[in-house]
């Protein structure tokens, strides 16, 4: 297995512990509860282009089933809009939007200078400063954007893909008579058998009566969110190996660990 990315997680687990229990007729083997933290790796594996293909097939197929439940594409959605909003935008929107893009570029080109100059890293400061400035302004934009399109048969079939990423390629690694073997998060045999089992580990523990599902709630509850970030940096080609992955979520997650 290729792996795309990989981290660890900590959980509890409940375990039985022999134990000499003492009693009237001499000393006895017996067993009690014990909790301990246990560390499980969880592991993407690298989608190959076979599956990739499988992939965009999937794609094709949720695309046209969400037409035919009457979807609008982005195509037909722009036309009855009347286009893009951005000709309408206020012009410090605009400006905004322009500015923003500008200052990117410039972080983005000396950024990684060695030895810049005075000049460079003031040019430097400057775009940062003003890139932070007007990103309140272009993420109102995008937001409104993305709203806009969020019920498109393409945006609803790229999630169902993005899905059948997570759903397919997700593992954990656990230890097994001294042997370390991997596992497949979510069980099953087809995308519905998968999606099924995601959609009861989603319960409270509670409400869950499978063992089998029981035994892998604790490790999807801790590591669900950043496999789905892993898997949408990577498909938005935001990285491609756990380096670029890692600085991608610190990134885009800044306040999170």
């Amino acid at each position: 297995m290729k792996e795309l990315y990989s981290f660890e997680i900590s959980r509890d687990v409940v375990k039985e512990v022999p134990y000499t229990k003492k009693t009237k007729d001499g000393p006895v083997e017996a067993f009690k509860k014990q909790k301990k933290k246990t560390k499980n790796r969880i592991i993407l594996e690298k989608p190959s282009v076979s599956a990739i293909e499988r992939a965009e097939f999937f794609f094709g197929q949720k695309y046209n089933e969400y037409i035919n439940a009457g979807f609008l594409t982005k195509a037909m959605l722009y036309k009855k809009t009347g286009g893009s909003d951005y000709e309408d935008l206020d012009e410090s929107v605009k400006s905004a939007i322009l500015e923003n893009l500008e200052a990117a570029k410039v972080i983005d080109f000396y950024d990684g200078a060695k030895k810049p100059s005075e000049e460079q890293k003031q040019k430097l400061e400057n775009a940062k400063e003003k890139f932070i400035a007007t990103r309140v302004v272009v993420q109102d934009y995008e937001n409104r954007i993305q709203n806009q399109f969020s019920q498109t048969a393409e945006v609803k079939a790229e999630e169902k893909m993005i899905e059948w990423f997570i759903f397919n390629f997700s593992f954990y690694e656990d230890e097994i008579e001294g042997k370390k073997e991997m596992f497949p998060i979510f069980s099953g045999k087809t995308f519905d058998d998968k999606r099924t089992c995601y959609l009861e580990l989603c319960e409270e523990k509670a409400e869950i009566t499978d063992e089998d599902l029981l035994e892998v709630k604790d490790i999807f509850d801790e590591s669900f969110v950043k496999i789905a970030r892993a898997v949408n940096i990577w498909y938005n080609k935001l990285g491609s190996n756990k380096e670029e992955i890692d600085k991608s979520i610190k990134d885009i997650f800044p306040d999170e660990d």
